[in-house]
């Protein structure tokens, strides 16, 4: 009787094939993301150091001590890396927002904008990042809306005024008033904070408190 018979008879004599060993994927996974922290910290200094247009990517790649070619391997240019930075910062906004009363009064509403504002100032390098990045690349406004869109939809899951406006995008009239609540609100902050704007911040904050409220009094529907 062959060989090939006697395993085919008996599975038990049959050749152990060769596996990876295990763990290895999961290492490897630890070096990928080991790199792109690297290079998001790096980033992250000399955009804080420089500004971002003033930063290149052979000063990220310096300080994060990669090569040219595992920073290719993770982002495609400057603006990538901004983008994954910036990316970073969204989850705490969605945090805040959150947050919000799903029927919040004037007093409530003033509360999250300045909660909004300490955000802003705990986080001032990505913020003022998030400033530059949207007045230097025309290309960054498709993921600022979608931010937006993501702030919709928080806020929709208990506001129904948002998850209505959402819904109706991109042309309704609901979706522009929606979007514009958004954009008073990071506007304002992004004066204030990033631009370093010394105003009356409560008279700012009240006038939009009670826009706000009055955008979801006056369209709340059951």
């Amino acid at each position: 009787m062959s060989k090939v018979q006697l395993q085919e008879r008996d599975p038990a004599i049959a050749p152990v094939r060769r596996t990876r060993p295990r763990g290895r994927s999961a290492l490897h996974q630890e070096q990928i993301e080991d790199s792109r922290h690297r290079i998001l910290a790096a980033a992250e200094t000399a955009f804080t150091k420089n500004s971002y247009v003033a930063t290149t990517v052979d000063m990220i790649i310096t300080i994060a001590g990669v090569s040219r070619a595992t920073f290719y391997k993770y982002f495609t240019n400057r603006f990538d890396v901004a983008k994954g930075l910036i990316d970073s910062f969204v989850p705490k906004l969605v945090v805040l927002f959150d947050a919000l009363p799903p029927r919040p009064n004037d007093a409530e509403a003033r509360q999250f904008l300045y909660d909004l504002f300490k955000l802003y100032e705990a986080n001032r390098q990505f913020t003022c990042l998030l400033a530059e990045v949207s007045g230097s690349e025309p290309n960054f406004f498709p993921s600022m809306m979608a931010t937006h869109d993501t702030m919709l939809a928080r806020l929709g899951t208990r506001i129904p005024v948002f998850a209505r406006a959402l819904a109706g995008r991109p042309d309704s009239r609901l979706y522009v008033l929606a979007h514009l609540q958004l954009f008073h609100l990071f506007g304002f902050a992004n004066l204030v904070v990033s631009k370093g704007w010394e105003i009356n911040n409560e008279a700012g904050i009240d006038y939009l408190a009670n826009n706000l409220t009055r955008f979801i009094a006056d369209n709340e529907k059951d």
